[in-house]
């Protein structure tokens, strides 16, 4: 009887929570998929495979002594002042602008943030489509830093920002991006941000970035504190450009052409606390996808219920205010968590190619050479998961600088606005497989090259990279998956 009421509680709650048509996670439409999921992993799976026989048998140099096995390096182009400092300068003084403009606009403006620029001005251009383009045309926020400008013009105004009052210490690595980073999702998923909140975020981060500079001095800083500067130095890898914000003297900055993906082979993260940001790039998309689905929903109110209902009693709606505080803890708890789950499968997997390789390398180490391998693959998580907003939003952005405040102003005089047909959930979905399998690919080959410089010979390297397929066809799994899975809607975060 105790067995029958619980069930007949939870349906009850299910069926007020969950929709009656299920929905691909992110489609905002009911949607059938083409074929089965597990008939796109089969073929994902298969082309992973074929790609890593393919990549392990061409890909390979001779070892002679103690040099590491590599390949050709990349023809590069030197290319030294090609703007000027004019055009520098103006692109500097738009992104402070644009900033202002998101604070300002948040501050004074509508709260609908449909109708105020502040919100598509931060999440949509910056967030995600400024971070699509840094993969294609390389890391242009290393010169353009809005943050970094108002640090170099505060010096101008007499206020010293490079002189470190405080050594930054070595130990601290790059932990303060690290927890910038996990404040920003952490926002963006459970805050309930309105523009002026965001402005109030926006505000009290750059308080924190001049302090910042100012006690460790604005290197340090922006090397090691600065989240944008991390976040995106490490999506400008993917590029086939460079920038160097310290050319040769009298030039405005330095451009390097390299082949596309080079970037993540050339240096490899000198802090642990960079590869665990990495692995949040991971995590914090694959949980954002997660959190809101069926199967992580009835995970807590019916599997973990089940086992905290000798504290509850047996009625799930008279124990559901309580149980509700808890679920809040749930949802927050699988974010802070997330990295280092993904942290503790990394290791693992790493210890397993260390002992197929029979290698003398400490695991630390190996963690630190194989972990811009994972860059492709967080990226292309990133697109999948938000590129559709980019589309929905993007065509607003004109009318939205026309009218930014929200106060019904039309300045550029645009046409009033046409219906747009919605985006296809086809072209969506074979969008999404696409852009996964191609950076699992990426990634297989980085890792190959990658232990091909780290092992002594060939076969230790083919070796070693069996368990990384492994934690490849994993990854690829997980993500369709998760984009495959029914959300749960209704349900309170």
């Amino acid at each position: 009887m105790k067995h029958a009421v619980a069930r007949a509680a939870w349906v009850t709650l299910a069926a007020l929570l969950v929709p009656d048509a299920a929905l691909a996670h992110l489609f905002v439409q009911p949607y059938i998929l083409p074929v089965p999921v597990w008939m796109y992993l089969y073929g994902s799976v298969a082309t992973l495979v074929v790609s890593f026989a393919i990549i392990c048998y061409f890909i390979g140099v001779p070892v002679t002594g103690s040099v590491h096995p590599t390949v050709a390096a990349p023809p590069v182009a030197n290319v030294n002042g090609v703007l000027g400092r004019p055009v520098l300068g103006l692109a500097r003084v738009i992104a402070v602008g644009c900033l202002l403009l998101t604070i300002v606009a948040g501050l004074i403006g509508t709260q609908n943030s449909l109708t105020n620029i502040n919100m598509t001005l931060f999440w949509i251009v910056f967030l995600l489509g400024f971070t699509y383009l840094t993969a294609v045309i390389g890391n242009v926020y290393e010169l353009i830093n809005p943050w970094r400008s108002l640090v170099r013009w505060a010096e101008r105004l007499g206020l010293d920002l490079s002189k470190p009052r405080m050594t930054y210490p070595e130990d601290l690595g790059y932990y303060p991006a690290f927890l910038f980073y996990v404040a920003l999702i952490w926002i963006e998923l459970f805050a309930n941000v309105t523009t002026y909140r965001l402005s109030l975020a926006l505000l009290v981060y750059t308080l924190l970035t001049v302090a910042g500079a100012w006690l460790f001095g604005q290197q340090a800083w922006f090397r090691y504190g600065e989240l944008f500067s991390v976040f995106l130095g490490l999506v400008g890898r993917l590029a086939p450009v460079e920038y160097r914000s310290n050319p040769a003297p009298g030039q405005a900055f330095g451009v390097r052409l390299r082949w596309p993906f080079a970037g993540a082979l050339e240096q490899r993260p000198e802090h642990m606390s960079l590869v665990l940001f990495v692995l949040f790039m991971l995590s914090s998309t694959t949980y954002d996808g997660i959190r809101d689905t069926i199967i992580w929903v009835t995970l807590f109110w019916k599997h973990l219920w089940a086992l905290l209902q000798p504290f509850w009693g047996i009625s799930l709606m008279q124990a559901y205010p309580r149980l509700l505080k808890w679920y809040f803890v749930y949802q927050r708890l699988g974010l802070l968590l997330s990295p280092f789950v993904y942290l503790g499968l990394y290791l693992a997997i790493l210890a397993w190619a260390k002992a197929a390789a029979r290698s003398p390398i400490p695991l630390r180490t190996l963690a630190l050479e194989f972990a811009y391998s994972l860059i492709p693959i967080a990226f292309v998580y990133h697109v999948t998961h938000y590129f559709t907003l980019v589309l929905d939003q993007g065509p607003n952005l004109p009318r939205l600088f026309s009218d930014p405040f929200g106060f019904g102003w039309n300045l550029l005089r645009l046409a009033p606005p046409v219906d747009r047909l919605p985006i296809g959930m086809g072209f969506i979905w074979h969008t999404q497989v696409a852009l996964i399998l191609g950076g699992h690919i990426v990634s297989v080959y980085l890792a190959h090259v990658i232990a091909l410089r780290v092992f002594p010979t060939q076969r230790r390297a083919v070796a070693s990279q069996i368990p990384m397929l492994l934690l490849m066809v994993l990854y690829t799994a997980i993500g369709l998956w998760v984009l495959s899975l029914p959300i749960a809607a209704g349900i309170p975060r």
